[in-house]
């Protein structure tokens, strides 16, 4: 298992490319490994998750409303599996949608609030992916901000806590 206090400053990577291209790198991550991305042009993201990034962002440029964007920003760990980039993909889009610095083109939420295997591990480091995204101008405001919005607060995507 990864140790967090030793690799905390590349437990996530985050690669940015121009959307579309024909080659994203060399790296193994590409083909074969759940990530995600953001797609992006400065005013608008689109965020998903793959298993195949370099196929996905294929089909997202067939996709007349995906042109839009210029951008893409791969974000991958050794740490994660499919429960954690689906689980991520649903935070990200609420607490990018909930920051205001772009406007959310996704149509659903994700797939959210899911148990699975150690997600309390995943949940402590999430706010480490948010601070690198803040560092690459993907977000502004920290999540401590952000859970204290009134936006936050009554967002529809956010499901209430049990009494």
């Amino acid at each position: 298992m990864v140790n967090a206090d030793t690799t905390k400053e590349n437990l996530y990577v985050i690669t940015n490319h121009r959307f579309p291209s024909d080659n994203y790198g060399n790296d193994d991550y590409l083909g074969n490994w759940p990530m995600l991305y953001i797609l992006e042009n400065g005013n608008k993201v689109y965020i998903g998750e793959s298993t195949n990034v370099a196929e996905r962002m294929k089909q997202h440029y067939t996709n007349h409303e995906k042109r839009e964007f210029n951008q893409v920003h791969f974000i991958y760990s050794d740490r994660f599996n499919q429960s954690v980039t689906f689980d991520y993909e649903s935070k990200l889009i609420q607490f990018v949608s909930a920051d205001g610095k772009f406007i959310i083109t996704n149509k659903n939420d994700g797939i959210a609030n899911k148990n699975y295997f150690k997600k309390p591990d995943y949940d402590d480091t999430f706010e480490d992916l948010w601070n690198k995204l803040i560092s690459y101008n993907l977000a502004e405001h920290t999540l401590e901000y952000i859970k204290n919005s009134e936006f936050y607060k009554y967002s529809p995507f956010k499901e209430l806590n049990k009494l």
